[in-house]
């Protein structure tokens, strides 16, 4: 099998009676740093297969979101070196490249026989100033589970609205089963992946005219107020105890356990409380679109990719990794040991495998998720360098409304404040 093998590889030359040998020292390493979701968790299970391939070790670390941060913040910042490929969501980006923490790979990118596989518009949300910065490997949409047995029992219809769920969840919520769940921490990839889609259904907006350029914060809004009261009375009235507190995976639990007939989640969360080998109530599970609103509906979206540190020792081995890492053959594998079904790499789509396993676990699936993905729109977050501080800061003060520690409109008043003092406005 053919090796890749950098300069740093040291050979041992050894001279016998018998002949002449090489011994190759696998000195080659890649430093991976990536934060859990059903695609890293399943990309470090594969590491050995990057090895058997290149000869290069993959050293696949994967941590929670919730030190992530810190984690790559201290790489960045030292230019320490020690991260040659690194997790990189599309709203971190901009303000990444920004800080000159990332290698521009363009060309290493056009290089890679799996770029036409990947989908343009992920890819292309990683371009900057003519610059190709990552490589996606996930575009994730938000989605709506429900039980169906609950439903039918009191005689609702899945709700269109979000004025539909507070009715529906007026009617099936009990001490036993409460109606919904959705993620409340504060974070721009915790309750921030969630509040807009509520926000925009009813016309709020971040900024006065985002696409024209009119960053002026427009969050403290007659709409956004009147979204932000219904997701207050859904977790507060009709959530289960601690709601104020969830995330993700309190969600996930909470379904799986029949804690819940609603949660309104990301894809991989989605996906794995209609899958009969992730939760025993996937039999009495639908799956559909996330409730809209006057202005219409307006799916969640999260692009996630791998990039290259700017102080990355070894750019040509990071970018073999990456190539190995959003090929056919290890996202094919991915995709059906793990709830990954939001890949980029069309030729998946079409492996017939893949194709039996998501029809399996529900056979609506693949239609959803594409129909949501076609609804939501790129800068369902905005995409600017200081989003992560100002997702940070709305969420800080919606999960303080939520948890009554302030009113709703002292929370809008203050996001928006905020807003004004990170842009220097």
């Amino acid at each position: 099998m053919k090796k890749f093998l950098s300069t740093m590889i040291s050979a041992a030359v050894l001279v016998g009676a018998a002949g002449t040998s090489t011994i190759v020292s696998a000195a080659d390493e890649v430093n991976v740093v990536m934060f859990g979701m059903p695609y890293t968790k399943g990309l470090a299970a594969l590491a050995d297969d990057f090895e058997a391939q290149t000869g290069i070790k993959a050293n696949i670390d994967v941590i929670g979101q919730d030190v992530f941060e810190n984690r790559i913040t201290l790489s960045f910042t030292g230019k320490s070196g020690d991260i040659d490929v690194v997790h990189t969501p599309v709203i971190q980006v901009q303000r990444w490249v920004s800080a000159n923490w990332l290698k521009p790979i363009t060309a290493e990118v056009d290089a890679m026989a799996v770029k036409s596989d990947i989908m343009e518009g992920p890819m292309d949300a990683y371009k900057i100033k003519g610059e190709q910065w990552a490589v996606p490997y996930m575009a994730a949409t938000g989605l709506m589970t429900y039980r169906k047995d609950i439903l039918e029992e009191a005689g609702v219809e899945v709700p269109q609205t979000w004025e539909d769920m507070l009715a529906v969840a007026a009617k099936i919520h009990n001490d036993d089963t409460a109606a919904i769940a959705m993620r409340a921490v504060p974070g721009q990839g915790f309750n921030m992946f969630i509040f807009p889609m509520v926000m925009r259904a009813y016309g709020g907006k971040f900024f006065e005219d985002y696409t024209a350029g009119d960053l002026t914060p427009a969050i403290n809004s007659p709409e956004t107020l009147e979204a932000l009261n219904v997701y207050m009375k859904l977790l507060n009235e009709y959530g289960p105890q601690g709601a104020g507190n969830f995330n993700f995976a309190e969600v996930q639990a909470a379904a799986q356990n029949g804690q819940i007939a609603f949660a309104v989640e990301g894809t991989g969360i989605a996906a794995s409380l209609v899958d009969p080998e992730k939760s025993q109530f996937a039999d009495k599970t639908g799956i559909t679109l996330p409730p809209g609103g006057p202005a219409g509906r307006s799916p969640a979206i999260a692009v996630h990719g791998l990039g290259i540190p700017a102080s990355a020792k070894n750019p040509e081995l990071s970018a073999k990794f990456i190539e190995w890492a959003v090929s056919s053959e290890t996202m094919t594998k991915i995709a059906l040991a793990q709830p990954f079904s939001n890949f980029t790499t069309q030729s998946v789509a079409k492996n017939a495998d893949v194709i039996a396993k998501y029809s399996k676990i529900h056979p609506d699936f693949l239609a959803v998720q594409a129909e949501a993905l076609n609804l939501a729109i790129g800068h369902y977050r905005p995409l600017l360098p200081e989003w992560p501080a100002l997702g940070q800061a709305i969420g800080e003060n919606i999960n303080a409304a939520l948890n009554g520690l302030m009113s709703p409109e002292d929370a809008l008043e203050a996001a928006e404040q905020e807003m004004k003092d990170i842009l220097g406005q």
